[in-house]
């Protein structure tokens, strides 16, 4: 089964960000994020759609 997730770990490393950053972005609600419990993930389908929203800013 192909992984549908990223950790907040992840997406920083793809989107070229530091940890921190990204977890501040989690914070301000600017990323797509899904809360499971304590544990937060972002969707690479909706990750990839919120990098094109950007670009399109």
């Amino acid at each position: 089964m192909k992984k549908m997730t990223y950790n907040v770990r992840e997406t920083a490393q793809i989107l070229g960000i530091s940890k921190s950053y990204a977890y501040e972005l989690v914070k301000e609600k600017k990323l797509p994020v899904l809360e499971l419990g304590k544990r937060r993930v972002v969707p690479k389908s909706a990750l990839k759609k919120w990098m094109q929203e950007q670009v399109n800013m």
